[in-house]
């Protein structure tokens, strides 16, 4: 698969709730509004809100962008804050990789701000929304595993982690990063700021 295509791939990104503190999810709907009314997402053109909490290990409460949605979802069975990209964003693969995972620590830690939360910094969720272009197969893991393994390293500098897989037909291409440490979220993000190490 030639670079360019990889350049187009739709991702995602989910980080999962460890504490919910009673907060459900007719509390997010307040709350989503009143990030549209601060116009609190530099570099996002928020729209609206959606609310489908009633869906079983739905999309939950949603607030779209131009640019991307963000998720209050249970769409895997595991409730967390999920951002997915629309629109192309600028630069390389491992570019717009970490722009998505940078927003999508940058909304867990509002709301973790602003909500009796708390989430996991040690497991992060990358799906790319793309059958034919990312079919979730080996190979696709083998294309971008590199770019992975350097994100990584970033977010948990000299640390263990496990970079999981599961091939299947039926499912979007998705991998889990599992790390041996859980730092701050803010934590995180300041690395994710910092000058990334050239790959290998």
């Amino acid at each position: 698969m030639p670079r360019e295509s990889m350049d187009a791939f739709k991702i995602s990104v989910k980080l999962y709730v460890e504490e919910a503190g009673g907060a459900n999810h007719a509390q997010f709907v307040p709350i989503f509004h009143s990030w549209i009314q601060s116009h609190a997402v530099a570099e996002h053109t928020l729209i609206d809100v959606a609310d489908y909490a009633q869906v079983h290990n739905g999309p939950g409460v949603v607030l779209i962008a131009h640019e991307a949605n963000f998720y209050l979802d249970q769409l895997d069975g595991f409730l967390g804050f999920t951002y997915s990209r629309k629109q192309p964003a600028a630069g390389t693969f491992a570019d717009r990789l970490r722009q998505a995972v940078a927003a999508a620590i940058a909304g867990a830690q509002r709301l973790q701000q602003e909500m009796n939360l708390k989430f996991r910094s040690n497991e992060i969720a990358i799906k790319l929304n793309d059958r034919l272009l990312a079919p979730n197969t080996s190979q696709t893991f083998e294309q971008i595993r590199g770019d992975l393994e350097q994100l990584a390293s970033q977010l948990w500098p000299g640390a263990n982690v496990d970079i999981e897989h599961i091939p299947s037909e039926l499912t979007l291409f998705e991998v889990r990063l599992r790390s041996d440490q859980s730092p701050y979220l803010p934590t995180l993000a300041n690395r994710l700021e910092s000058e990334p190490a050239p790959s290998r």
